[in-house]
């Protein structure tokens, strides 16, 4: 037998263990009630922008681990400045919301909320009613959710860096004060590019829905533009082998609008499960240069936008997710990273994750920011017929698509924000592996690799969101 075998049937024995204890000390979760609609309106938009440098300190010889490949990369190096940026945008009154990003892999909701908390805390900031924060997803950050630090069998240790994230934590409450603080007013745009070429995946996708999303502020007096871009490619093209910290892409693509157009960019990628760039240089370097200068262009080409009215709609849902990966909850119980259980008795564990999904109506695109990595067919679809799917299995046992429950092919989504919960993949597409269920991939029956299974919650994980969007949706549609 395998000694991996061995080890996982020790953790599948703890963690259930775990789950049961959960189960009898805590009792039920507690309730989690529908949030109604918050609308922002006015005469016109206010927008403001801010960003600071989030860089790990190398004038000692503290470690640092490089996070989105393997466990126990320790950074040897600095490629690329990494920022976090804010936009404040209201429309005209004293309310608003706040909008933060960052160049890294993401953070728990856990994280997310000591940072709002933080904010929340600032005599500066007025009316804020709502905070939200998506992460670039570079694979070359250092680590800022945990599971990337030395490995042993398999298994790592938290690679969180203290010092690091309360650095990141108090430059989030600058950037937001001082977006806060340049709000002015002006008015708002969206348009949208097709990038035929633009990604690839090893997995098999009907669309890869290659759009690059711009919501563009032009303030009334003449001054730097404010982009939101949105693009749904993994920034980790460096590579497994890569020990640079970088902001990836991501970096290139802003200073190239910033240098050439003048405008502030905050950036988010959007469903990006099995998704990454697409390959424009066999130099891994020189790739993710390509990158950002194909992005930046296409943004400034873009000439096909509409005008937004002054007003927003937001619902900040939270809802519990079943956890049914064994290795994440041993993780969590060993402190990797941070994370609270809740009781879930219909998961393999006994447990499940609290986390929040927001969905806003700004004018009138719609745009909804999810906690993972989605696959592109549980946000736009269409699915796998059962020819083709993993599974054999056909596109009726998966969930409705997200952009068809909302009824609109345009929505726009951002990934990895407010929390980062893993992989979400659809049913029809779900295999692990038999004797190591979450601890290493399998591979099916068209010898297709399945790695991102062992980094998700679990195959319930997209229904789980999907029925959480509908009620959101359908409190939006009746608040109207």
């Amino acid at each position: 037998m395998d000694i991996l075998d061995v080890v996982m049937k020790a953790i599948i024995k703890f963690t259930r263990s775990y789950g049961k204890k959960v189960q009898k000390k805590n009792g039920p979760a507690p309730k989690i009630e529908d949030v109604k609609p918050t609308v922002i309106s006015g005469k016109e938009f206010r927008a403001g922008f801010a960003r600071e440098e989030i860089m790990p300190d190398t004038s000692t010889a503290k470690t640092y681990y490089i996070a989105g490949h393997g466990s126990g990369h320790v950074m040897d190096g600095i490629l690329t400045t990494a920022y976090i940026s804010a936009v404040w945008m209201d429309c005209g009154s004293e309310e608003g919301m706040l909008w933060l990003a960052a160049d890294c892999i993401g953070m728990t909701n856990i994280e997310i909320n000591k940072m709002r908390a933080m904010i929340n805390e600032s005599k500066i900031i007025k009316g804020c009613k709502l905070i939200n924060f998506s992460a670039s997803h570079s694979h070359s950050g250092v680590d800022t959710l945990g599971y990337w630090g030395k490995p042993f069998l398999s298994i790592p240790a938290d690679g969180k860096d203290p010092e690091y994230m309360d650095m990141l934590m108090k430059k989030a409450v600058k950037v937001a004060e001082d977006a806060y603080l340049s709000k002015k007013p002006g008015r708002l745009f969206k348009g949208e590019k097709k990038i035929e070429n633009g990604l690839k995946s090893g997995r098999i996708f009907e669309d890869r829905h290659e759009f690059l999303y711009r919501l563009r502020f032009v303030p009334d007096d003449g001054s730097q533009e404010t982009w939101i871009l949105n693009f749904g490619g993994h920034p980790n093209s460096l590579g497994g082998g890569n020990r640079k910290f970088s902001g990836e892409y991501p970096y290139f693509m802003r200073e190239k609008i910033l240098a050439e157009n003048g405008a502030n960019v905050l950036f988010g990628i959007s469903a990006i499960g099995g998704m990454d760039a697409a390959d424009l240089s066999e130099d891994n370097f020189e790739c993710i240069k390509e990158q950002g200068r194909m992005l930046a262009d296409a943004a400034m080409k873009m000439s096909d936008e509409r005008e937004l009215t002054p007003e927003i709609r937001f619902i900040q849902q939270k809802f519990y997710c079943p956890v049914d990966n064994y290795v994440l909850t041993f993780l969590a119980i060993r402190h990797t990273m941070s994370f609270n259980a809740f009781s879930c008795p219909s998961s393999l564990t006994g447990i499940a994750t609290r986390t929040e999904i927001t969905y806003m109506i700004i004018g009138d695109q719609k745009i909804l920011l999810l906690p993972g990595e989605n696959f592109i067919n549980t946000v736009y679809g269409p699915y796998t017929c059962a020819e083709k799917s993993s599974t054999g299995k056909g596109p009726e046992i998966n969930p409705e698509p997200l952009a068809e429950i909302c009824n609109d092919p345009s929505l726009i989504v951002f990934g990895v924000s407010n929390d980062m919960t893993g992989y979400v993949v659809p049913p029809n597409d779900f295999i692990l592996n038999p004797t190591q269920p979450f601890l290493n991939g399998t591979r099916d029956r068209f010898d297709k690799n399945h790695y991102h299974e062992t980094n998700s919650l679990g195959i319930e994980t997209q229904k789980t969101i999907a029925d959480t969007f509908k009620r959101a949706v359908a409190s939006m549609n009746t608040a109207q």
